[in-house]
């Protein structure tokens, strides 16, 4: 049985909320085999991992020493489709736990399993379901956690709108809602708090929010309206950041409309030289072609992922066929082997090992753990002269060619003192 429901989930809650017309839209393709991705399988896997470490202490949480002594035990042991690993305790679960403990003391501690990998009920929503991942409960609060093992897009609890102000992850208010309706004892006299933990992600690892009573109430409400409009007989469609999974995508006039701008872009006005400081022509026809550029890549990457799914069931294509991924050699298992094999043909250790730092992600775990903080002084940005397109919105500050060259010569400057001062430190 699939744990995701038929008309809204956790993860489609936002899209629903905000194109009502995409229930329709998913619902006029082709039925199709879903094929999970190694991205999805190993967030599986380390979900597993991490149900499993919970049940275990289902009686009461230990000290993270404890928990963290348990997990290495775990190590070899089989969840969902691979064995764990040291790598992905290191990369994926000691940080999702210290990320947990840290948060549990924000919220004053002395929590105690509530739920986890919990079966919930949408309240008034016929096929509305889905499985939160953790519950906790102390005597004040009842925290709901998420737990994000992707390393790519960044999942926040909050989102800022430049119109709205704060909107809490709609994911998190699906499965808050469905939990209080499912398992309402649990969350009785608490003050309620949604976690998303995601550390494979750079930057923020963990974001959490207070979500209130009225919030949850507003957010049964627009479900209920969003569902309404979705089963109507014209439904609305709106592009948004909500359509990056949407299977309907490549087909959705929201998306493929921009085709159309382009056929009717014609010809780019004469190029002004030199270039004007002030919009003119070629500037606004250059700003009109990237836009519709970037939503016709973004289709692109639709269509090529929704052919290959096709094709992977069985299905034809005129002018298309599957064929196996090239893939990059690489060493026996055995290094051993391969390096006595190399230091016969005459390879030096030089030739056959390397020795390199760890990566930033690495170490900040490791420093995470032991307590302390990695100075900034042994972190540089490389000095470049390099530019970039941004959006105007963006906000790094936009580059003067005046001043560029100058400001480089200088850093460089600077940079290598930095470096000469290093190494007499070290030497000393």
């Amino acid at each position: 049985m699939t744990r995701h429901s038929h008309i809204i989930g956790g993860s489609s809650a936002a899209r629903l909320l905000n194109c009502p017309g995409s229930f329709q839209a998913i619902q006029a393709l082709p039925a199709q085999v879903e094929i999970p991705s190694e991205y999805a399988e190993y967030g599986t896997a380390m979900h597993a991992v991490m149900d499993h470490v919970f049940v275990a202490f289902s009686d009461g949480l230990p000290d993270q020493d404890t928990i963290r002594a348990y997990v290495d035990e775990l190590i070899g042991d089989t969840f969902h489709d691979r064995a764990l690993t040291h790598e992905h305790v290191l990369e994926s679960i000691s940080p999702a736990l210290d990320d947990l403990y840290e948060l549990m003391e924000t919220y004053g501690g002395g929590f105690r399993v509530g739920a986890t990998e919990l079966r919930v009920k949408f309240p008034g929503i016929a096929g509305g379901f889905g499985t939160s991942d953790l519950l906790l409960i102390s005597k004040t609060h009842a925290l709901l956690v998420d737990w994000k093992f992707g390393a790519g897009v960044a999942v926040r609890a909050v989102y800022a709108d430049p119109a709205l102000g704060d909107i809490v992850n709609a994911q998190l208010l699906f499965y808050l809602t469905a939990a209080i309706a499912t398992s309402p004892k649990l969350f009785t006299k608490r003050q309620l708090v949604g976690a998303i933990i995601q550390p494979r992600v750079q930057g923020e690892t963990c974001s959490h929010t207070v979500i209130t009573r009225k919030e949850i109430k507003d957010f049964q409400e627009d479900v209920e309206n969003a569902i309404i409009a979705a089963l109507d007989r014209d439904p609305p469609l709106h592009k948004g950041d909500w359509c990056r999974w949407c299977p309907a995508k490549p087909s959705c006039p929201k998306w493929t409309g921009p085709l159309l701008d382009l056929t009717a872009l014609g010809r780019p006005p004469a190029l002004s030289v030199p270039a004007e400081r002030e919009v003119g022509a070629y500037g606004e026809y250059l700003a009109k072609a990237k836009a519709l550029l970037d939503h016709v890549a973004d289709l692109s990457k639709e269509v090529d992922a929704a052919m290959h799914a096709y094709l992977e069931q069985g299905g034809t294509i005129p002018g298309w066929k599957l064929k196996l991924k090239t893939k990059l050699r690489q060493w026996l298992p055995d290094n051993g082997y391969v390096a006595a094999k190399l230091h016969q043909l005459g390879f030096s250790e030089d030739d056959v090992w390397q020795r390199k730092l760890q990566t930033f992600k690495v170490a900040e775990t490791a420093a995470k753990r032991l307590g302390v903080k990695i100075p900034d002084e042994l972190r540089v940005a490389p000095v470049t002269n390099e530019t970039t397109l941004a959006r105007s919105d963006d906000p790094a500050p936009a580059v003067d060619r005046a001043l560029l060259t100058e400001q480089f010569a200088a850093a460089l400057k600077q940079l290598r003192n930095q470096s000469r001062e290093g190494s007499t430190r070290a030497i000393s």
